[in-house]
């Protein structure tokens, strides 16, 4: 699974909320994805965020050959042009729920019923999330606060 994301707290927000299911590259732009892939391979699924007033056509052809399947994952209105790339577009905000039915849908398996979520495979660590969301870590306060 591949999230392309600009936004730090959106891109922490959807990685989190599929990592407990499947294993997630989460990138912020088509170089750092095009990096990732590179690296763990191609994915099987990818969730592009496009504002509004973005062409989705150049995006996708950034991302063409990282993912068989791409999710465009909007903020408001769709744009008027959508390419014919996309395996489906879904309105943000989207909660995280609607968010693995439409994963497990677009990836053609089952819904599982009340499956335990996988922590031991998130991507991001907790300093990592922490990180991301701009919150200061407790040791380096601790260490490299001055008297």
């Amino acid at each position: 699974m591949l999230i392309v994301c600009p936004d730090s707290l959106e891109l922490a927000f959807l990685t989190g909320a599929l990592s407990g299911h499947f294993t997630v590259l989460a990138a912020r732009d088509a170089d750092e994805a095009a990096r990732l892939s590179a690296h763990f391979g191609p994915c099987q699924l990818a969730y592009l965020t496009l504002d509004a007033d973005e062409d989705p056509a150049t995006l996708l052809k950034e991302l063409d050959g990282l993912a068989p399947r791409i999710i465009t994952l909007l903020h408001g209105p769709s744009p008027k042009r959508l390419s014919g790339d996309q395996e489906g577009v879904c309105r943000l905000p989207l909660s995280p729920g609607a968010l693995l039915a439409r994963t497990w849908q677009a990836l053609g398996l089952p819904q599982p019923g009340k499956l335990p979520c996988r922590p031991s495979m998130s991507v991001l660590t907790s300093e990592e999330v922490a990180f991301l969301l701009g919150r200061p870590l407790a040791d380096a306060q601790a260490v490299g606060a001055p008297a």
